[in-house]
């Protein structure tokens, strides 16, 4: 299954439009942001983005499925400790995105339920990288129906098959992980990608302070990024010009994380399985 999403990926990263879909995406997902920086923050880390699929791809794969399978399958993916798996559960059961209750047979195991509450947060990202997808699929929305009821748990049908293939990008692309094993990885990295296209050069200014706010963390956690990806090779930090020079390291993981986040997003939302 990687193969074809890779396949799909370099097609979609090919495509005279991608740019415009990456501004596109970086444009709505910032208004969702807005709405609840702290829960986006800490789902934009990829493990706990990794967490929050897979409860949802358990969820519709299984009958009466429990938060011990959800554990078991994390934990097998060996980048979670037990106490992180636990804490982000109890975080969604807390804030209203997961109901538990006792299974009807083992009552040392909880059933769980995603709520209206994070099916209608889930919608909207997922609709975030969809739209802007029109710009290259053909009729892509038009063979999508946003309209459902039941839209996120339809997607993750088959979005399950790319959970259970384990396509996680931080493994797929490990140079990414510079940022995506950070609190706001994901904004962090599209907000560097449409500077750069505003900019239309590698080197361009970059305001720390005002960059940080866009993607709901501190100058301090971005900073650390940047000088992680530094390490990498990826960039060059030059704080005292305040500008940000993007080497092709930067561009070449950029792309293929985008693309492949794209191709994987397409796959889930089309039902003819004619992913053009």
């Amino acid at each position: 299954m990687l193969k074809e999403m890779e396949v799909r990926a370099l097609s979609i990263s090919q495509h005279r439009n991608f740019q415009d879909v990456v501004v596109s995406h970086h444009k709505m997902i910032s208004d969702v942001y807005e709405s609840s920086p702290l829960y986006y923050k800490i789902l934009f880390k990829s493990n706990k983005f990794i967490l929050g699929i897979s409860l949802l791809a358990i969820y519709v794969s299984y009958e009466n499925p429990t938060i011990d399978q959800v554990k078991e399958y994390c934990g097998k993916l060996n980048i979670f400790s037990k106490n992180s798996i636990s804490s982000f559960i109890v975080f969604l059961r807390v804030t209203g995105r997961i109901i538990t209750k006792p299974n009807k047979y083992d009552k040392r195991k909880l059933n769980y339920l995603p709520t209206e509450k994070v099916l209608a947060e889930t919608e909207l990202l997922i609709k975030t990288m969809l739209f802007p997808l029109d710009r290259i699929t053909t009729n892509f929305v038009e063979r999508v129906n946003v309209s459902s009821e039941n839209f996120v748990l339809d997607f993750f049908v088959k979005y399950s098959q790319i959970v259970f293939a384990n396509i996680f990008l931080h493994v797929v692309i490990p140079e990414s992980s510079c940022f995506i094993l950070k609190d706001a990885g994901h904004m962090m990295i599209i907000n560097i990608m449409v500077k750069h296209i505003n900019a239309g050069r590698n080197q361009f200014a970059f305001n720390m302070v005002k960059s940080a706010k866009e993607c709901g963390v501190s100058r301090t956690h971005l900073k650390k990024a940047l000088l992680d990806a530094q390490k990498e090779g990826l960039l060059e930090v030059n704080s005292a010009e305040g500008q940000l020079t993007l080497n092709e390291a930067f561009h070449t993981m950029s792309t293929h994380y985008m693309s492949l986040y794209l191709a994987c997003v397409e796959y889930g939302a089309l039902y003819d399985e004619t992913m053009t």
